[in-house]
């Protein structure tokens, strides 16, 4: 594009030198109607993705944390109130009702009776057993009333095994016996039931055993 000065004239052709209407010296001017294409630079498309992550991977930190701890929370909710209702339930069992009375007997001992009916010397005969711990050691002592008046005794520790055996007769609820040594032994008894029984040691030739209570169970 080219104008002259003078006129004002403006020539698309550059090829010419002059103005056609005043002869004029044309000058070049730059053409406005051309567009300067300058090539864009290059978008890395994976930048702003990646700038998009970071800036939201602390908010999804955040949100996990969160819901991590309300769970937790509802967690521990739910284990303090079942602790509370199996408490409340515990103590509500073990708390005697008003038809009720403690018992003073484990489950594993039979509870005796009122007003025990009295045993002849028939009931006793057989072969009883009893676990006590008595002067600091676990024993368990098996004895064995014979019809025809022998007793077998057998002691069981964990030192070993040891036996004794006695002559027994039985009257009022009271056990005599007499031990091969010639010690004398004698003992209450108080029926709980038909197979167990409980003996009080009177005397034995111990002092430290009187007043001694044994349960025995009987086995046969």
């Amino acid at each position: 594009m080219k104008r002259c000065p003078t006129c004002r004239r403006s020539y698309a052709d550059d090829t010419l030198v002059y103005c056609l209407d005043d002869g004029s010296t044309l000058i070049a001017t730059p053409d406005l109607q051309k567009t300067l294409r300058v090539t864009p630079p290059a978008v890395d498309h994976a930048a702003p993705l990646y700038e998009q992550r970071s800036r939201k991977w602390p908010i999804f930190v955040m949100v996990a944390l969160l819901l991590v701890g309300l769970l937790a929370g509802g967690v521990g909710i739910l284990i303090l109130g079942y602790s509370r209702m199996t408490a409340s339930s515990q103590v509500a069992n073990d708390q005697p009702r008003g038809d009720q009375k403690p018992q003073s007997w484990s489950s594993a001992s039979p509870s005796p009776s009122p007003s025990p009916t009295p045993r002849t010397a028939q009931a006793i005969v057989g072969t009883w057993r009893t676990s006590v711990l008595e002067n600091g050691q676990n024993t368990e002592i098996t004895v064995t009333f014979l019809p025809t008046g022998n007793t077998r005794y057998v002691f069981k520790q964990r030192g070993g095994t040891t036996t004794d055996t006695a002559t027994w007769e039985y009257s009022d609820s009271m056990l005599f016996e007499r031990f091969h040594s010639g010690a004398s032994g004698k003992g209450a008894i108080r029926w709980i039931d038909d197979n167990h029984f409980e003996i009080t040691i009177i005397d034995n030739g111990v002092p430290a055993y009187n007043g001694l209570k044994r349960q025995y169970h009987r086995i046969s």
